[in-house]
């Protein structure tokens, strides 16, 4: 059961949750030993940077009679949770094996959802931020943001922009987080860029290959992702990082995101490592 926030503004303001018990919105607990499953794995062989499709917010809260929005707020803890699970593997391993996160946050087509759904989004992407910017500064992390921030309400794009600011010269795990984010209109964005800087002599047009293009979009100068993990057993990338997954390997779990914890990452990472990576050979 939910009720409506008013206020005198006449803004929209977030559903918030009544008379429900906490118990019912927890994500659910590992069933499997992380620890077991950390030391079968080959800490020489971790990903360099793996990426995320954080998908089943929605259908974890319906199928528990709750607001799509519990479903997204359960969804951020599983975010530090994984962040957590890729410093613990780091400090194990003795250094920054893991380097990046990506984390499919919200695309570009999300915006046609349900009004008071993306309102309540974008409130909740806002407290994160103002709740978390402080402590990943502190351990040394770097946030940056993937997309269309143009897009993004005052206060939320001021709030991205102070944690981007704060944590740039940072040099321990990267995060990344794809806000109004399209993998083609990346790819469009980028040509508009390398097409200005063919006109005014920046770039040799007769030169331009796959590397050289690759700088143009939002993951310039980073790594392709090694392995990408998506949740709720979906089969498809969602216009997610489409240039950078080429080579990328896929891991589907059915487990919706608020249910996924440290030992399915950690299962994720052991079926990684049993793969034998081509790149069109």
């Amino acid at each position: 059961m939910t009720q409506t926030e008013s206020t005198d503004s006449g803004k929209l303001s977030i559903p918030r949750t009544v008379g429900v018990d906490e118990s019912s919105i927890m994500p659910h607990q590992d069933v499997t030993d992380p620890l077991k499953l950390l030391s079968e794995l080959n800490l020489a062989m971790l990903p360099r940077h793996v990426a995320f499709i954080m998908d089943g917010n929605r259908r974890w809260a319906k199928e528990r009679r709750l607001n799509k929005l519990e479903g997204h707020r359960a969804g951020v803890k599983t975010v530090r949770e994984a962040v957590e699970m890729s410093l613990d593997i780091n400090r194990l391993a003795g250094t920054n094996s893991i380097e990046i996160l990506t984390f499919y946050a919200f695309s570009k087509e999300n915006w046609k959802r349900p009004l008071l759904e993306v309102s309540g989004l974008m409130q909740i992407f806002e407290k994160a931020a103002i709740k978390e910017i402080r402590r990943l500064h502190e351990r040394n992390i770097q946030v940056d943001i993937l997309g269309n921030l143009n897009d993004l309400p005052e206060s939320l794009y001021n709030g991205v922009k102070d944690i981007v600011h704060l944590t740039k010269n940072n040099t321990g795990l990267r995060l990344n987080f794809a806000l109004s984010y399209s993998g083609r209109n990346e790819i469009v964005k980028g040509i508009k860029k390398l097409f200005t800087d063919v006109e005014t002599g920046k770039v040799d047009i007769k030169s331009l290959d796959e590397r050289t293009f690759a700088q143009y979009l939002d993951t310039g100068g980073l790594p392709d992702p090694d392995l990408l993990i998506r949740t709720s057993g979906e089969m498809r990338f969602s216009n997610f990082l489409l240039w950078q997954i080429a080579y990328t390997e896929l891991w589907v779990t059915p487990v919706y995101w608020p249910d996924f914890r440290r030992s399915h990452y950690l299962e994720a990472l052991k079926d990684y490592q049993k793969r034998e990576r081509r790149t069109g050979r």
